[in-house]
């Protein structure tokens, strides 16, 4: 539920660049220097594109249940892991196509994507209120779009995260890194608090197709605010002129590297919970009360997305604050380990049956979604030099994660979910725990 300026450079050797700044992009100061203070306005204003975008991709969180509910069984599902698969084959190639880009241009087009999927999804839903439209007669017109249109989002997301992030990255200082991505988080995250009140609202009173005609609405507010969106003047990239396959080698470099190697099952249990939010976690409600109607179902899974918003806001910022305050490897075991703990709830929720255990699961996936990553991309942009390499490592493993998680939801054995959770969450823990920055060492 998951790109600063690029200073490292790996054919130097990995050590050596660990503890590199980044070049710095406030436009009014030299390429070379960082800027003295947070370039506030810039990171709000992004946020907020963030925060419309996010909101209207928030009935992606629906999709699996709206979708079976029109009888098209496993599309959105299918469509949800085709979106993950394809994002990891675009991490892996984004980094070196957009390295020459300015950072508006991969927002743009990655807002585009976004947009797309909307339109299928919008004509998916119209279905079930007149199956007598053109495309509702085939099937193959509705599953190709939304398949077709999956791949299009899937490739494209790299694009607005690396150039949104990294855009965020170049309006502050080193010190400042984790103050700045907990502000943009927590503002995009609040896209679950207005992305639940929207579900809850048009759900209940337009049905599923009003409510992707107002997500595709907010969708296109987000394309023009990205048009007119002011400019951070990008870095000087010493390494602009290299092929794709020079940066997925950089990449590859990148990950056997001690310190990130102790950070790859956290990154990946990061796309475990988005993967149980968006479609496991409707599961847990209906297993609460066999008798539910798909109406209950969607409008408390539309309050559940509301309370994870405001608790991911707080979560964002707390974060952030964390991040800049602690040790990395303090801040990382925190998020780690209530994220076990978010893992006992669920189990305990799922054989008690109980809705209060479920709210709970709940708010700690998503302290675990947005707290974790704030925590993740400030420790990137402050220990990896915040390079495209280094933050195209979570963008590849967590939505791979994500669509294995997918994958295992298609599975009834709700157990079997929960068990590999588990395994992920303890593993995590015991891997950040080695962690330590270099600029730490000495502390």
């Amino acid at each position: 539920m998951t790109s600063s300026p690029s200073g490292i450079s790996l054919q130097e050797g990995v050590n050596d660049d660990f503890s590199r700044n980044g070049p710095l992009l406030d436009p009014e100061k030299d390429q070379n220097t960082a800027p003295t203070s947070i370039l506030m306005g810039k990171i709000i204003y992004m946020g907020l594109l963030f925060l419309l975008l996010n909101t209207a991709s928030n009935c992606q969180n629906l999709l699996s249940q709206i979708y079976e509910q029109l009888g098209y069984d496993n599309l959105g599902t299918t469509t949800l892991l085709l979106q993950s698969f394809f994002y990891v084959v675009g991490t892996l190639t984004i980094p070196g196509i957009i390295k020459n880009w300015e950072y508006k241009r991969g927002i743009n087009i990655g807002v585009l994507g976004n947009i797309l999927v909307l339109v299928a999804g919008t004509m998916t839903t119209a279905c079930g209120v007149n199956k007598n439209l053109a495309w509702c007669q085939d099937s193959l017109y509705v599953y190709g779009s939304n398949l077709i249109f999956a791949l299009v989002y899937g490739f494209t997301g790299p694009m607005i995260w690396f150039s949104g992030i990294r855009y965020v990255s170049g309006c502050a200082s080193k010190d400042q890194q984790g103050q700045a991505m907990g502000i943009f988080i927590a503002l995009f995250s609040g896209s679950l608090v207005l992305g639940g009140i929207v579900s809850k609202v048009t759900i209940t009173r337009f049905g599923s197709f009003g409510y992707y005609l107002i997500s595709f609405g907010f969708a296109c507010i987000s394309m023009i605010m990205s048009m007119v969106a002011p400019q951070v003047k990008k870095a000087k990239e010493e390494d602009a002129e290299e092929r794709i396959i020079e940066k997925t080698k950089k990449i590859l470099k990148l990950v056997v590297g001690s310190n990130m190697r102790v950070l790859l099952p956290y990154m990946l249990y990061t796309g475990f919970i988005s993967a149980m939010v968006a479609a496991f976690q409707y599961k847990l409600v209906q297993n609460t009360d066999s008798s539910m109607t798909p109406d209950d179902l969607n409008k408390i899974s539309a309050t559940m997305n509301l309370v994870q918003g405001i608790i991911s806001i707080v979560t964002s910022v707390v974060a952030g604050k964390l991040s800049d305050m602690l040790k990395r490897r303090t801040a990382l075991g925190l998020f780690t380990i209530s994220q076990v703990i978010a893992v006992i709830v669920a189990y305990l929720s799922y054989r008690e049956k109980s809705f209060v255990l479920v709210y709970a699961t709940a708010i700690l996936w998503g302290i675990g979604i947005f707290g974790a990553n704030t925590v993740l991309a400030t420790v990137i942009a402050k220990d990896f030099g915040g390079s495209l390499e280094a933050y195209a490592i979570p963008q590849v493993l967590n939505p791979l994660a994500t669509t294995l998680g997918y994958a295992l939801c298609l599975l009834p054995q709700m157990m079997l979910v929960l068990v590999v959770l588990a395994v992920f969450s303890l593993f995590s823990v015991i891997c950040t725990s080695f962690y330590k920055a270099k600029e730490e060492e000495n502390k």
